[in-house]
């Protein structure tokens, strides 16, 4: 006898929803305020790592309910100790506004003012300002959002440093915080083709309403869909504590990405290529996307994606080895030991979805899988017992496609390549890189429309 699942409420009760669609009342909420340009976040070569515009595009439309806006120093302070916000409710990462020392003294701000902040020279969005305070160090902020071996011993496994992409979001932060609440006042557009992917919660919810779809399996992705991952859906839908998901959601971080990574835009169409071929029904499959700077953070990057997908409507989420990941800085499974027993030293003596103020998405933690060539099929553990047991490598796909080999059928839909092969052609070079990401930044997943003040 199945267990009836029913689809979780947004983490902390309620959906954030802080976007004004009356154009007239964004003027009036903008109009005599101190005005600041949004830049991105740069590392040491002045290469971007970060854009603020889509931490405040994804609290604004409520993908990381209850947060509404740039930590204060207390709250910062409270998640790098015990991975929740003031209000108890866990979350894994700070998020502030940042600004240099120059741009503070220029916009002359102080606590109970407003900050007109404006994208691609035209108003987006206002901060209210709470609190003004400083990073006295940026790289013990960086320590401490990720952990240490010494501090975190049962999953943090190397020192993290500045071939950590994470790592270097932090550590090159400027080192003035305005916190306060955000709100969108001159509504972005999705530029093709993010524009078709793009569910913010309440509309994702509606979705699955319109669908009739009341259980759903999120898949994390980063990455083109290679058979692995395709396979990984069609099995983790079956969860085991229910009949089998109604839907799989694909949800694609759009975002900088660290080095070798795929273009944002092959990542969406290579898994709206596995929709549209039929590999996996499309009745029961939608690819979406969510704005966000990826942290590389294994098993805290795990509760963030627990966050996203529950407010977005999501009853489980899979999680396979080294989640969400780079380096060999955490356990390959920490994220599975996270969503399993708990990381006592991260402040979760029991499952983040066992404790007070937790998540109420379901984890299905997915097992190592090869393409057995005797069974001639993709294979577990569970199922499959020969010696010969050929691993699906990230790296080695990359490779091949680098070398402009078309990678054999069983490890690439030709219609996911062709995809590769489209946006290869349209930027010159497969993967991401320095020119890839210092365009993106000045182009973005968005175009602001004009707005007089």
């Amino acid at each position: 006898m199945s267990i009836r699942i029913d689809r979780p409420e947004p983490h902390g009760g309620r959906l954030i929803d802080r976007v004004v669609k009356d154009p007239a009342a964004g003027k009036k909420l903008a109009k005599g305020c101190p005005v600041y340009d949004i830049k991105p976040t740069v590392d040491e070569k002045g290469v971007p790592v970060r854009n603020v515009y889509r931490e405040i595009m994804s609290t604004c439309y409520g993908f990381f309910s209850p947060v509404e806006g740039s930590m204060k120093q207390a709250e910062v302070e409270r998640i790098l100790k015990e991975r929740r916000l003031l209000n108890d409710w866990i979350f894994p990462y700070p998020l502030v506004f940042d600004i240099s020392e120059e741009d503070y003294k220029q916009l002359g701000v102080t606590s109970g003012d407003r900050v007109l902040l404006r994208l691609k020279g035209e108003p987006f969005a206002i901060l209210d300002v709470e609190e003004v305070y400083r990073i006295e160090d940026r790289e013990e902020l960086a320590h401490k959002t990720f952990g240490t071996p010494q501090d975190n011993p049962e999953v943090v496994k190397e020192p993290f440093d500045k071939k950590h992409p994470g790592w270097v979001i932090y550590k090159s932060l400027n080192p003035v915080v305005l916190a306060g609440k955000y709100k969108i006042i001159n509504e972005p557009m999705m530029v093709p083709p993010f524009d078709r992917f793009w569910f913010p919660p309440k509309k994702c919810r509606e979705e699955y309403d319109r669908r009739g779809w009341r259980t759903v399996i999120n898949h994390q992705t980063r990455n083109v869909p290679h058979l692995g991952h395709e396979h990984l859906m069609k099995n983790a839908a079956y969860t085991g504590d229910s009949e089998p998901c109604h839907g799989i959601q694909v949800n694609a971080i759009i975002g900088v990405k660290r080095k070798g990574d795929y273009p944002d835009e092959a990542i969406v169409e290579g898994h709206e290529a596995v929709n549209t071929g039929n590999y996996i029904n499309p009745n029961r499959h939608l690819v979406t996307i969510c704005l966000w700077d990826m942290r590389y953070g294994n098993p805290l990057e795990s509760m963030l994606h627990g966050v996203i997908r529950q407010n977005m409507g999501c009853t489980h989420h899979m999680f396979g080895r080294d989640h969400a990941a780079v380096g060999e800085y955490y356990d390959m499974y920490a994220t599975q030991i996270l969503w399993d027993k708990g990381i006592p030293s991260f402040g979760f003596p029991a499952p983040v979805n066992e404790v007070p103020y937790g998540l109420k998405i379901r984890p299905q933690n997915m097992a190592e899988f090869w393409y057995c060539p005797k069974c001639l099929e993709i294979a577990y553990s569970a199922n499959c017992n020969h010696k010969e047991r050929q691993k699906f490598s990230g790296s080695f796909i990359r490779g091949m496609v680098a070398e402009g080999v078309f990678p054999p059928g069983v490890i690439f839909r030709p219609e996911v390549y062709k995809i590769v092969a489209k946006w290869w052609k349209h930027y010159g070079y497969p993967f991401v890189n320095p020119k890839y990401l210092i365009e993106r930044e000045r182009e973005l997943e968005v175009d602001v429309p004009h707005m007089e003040i």
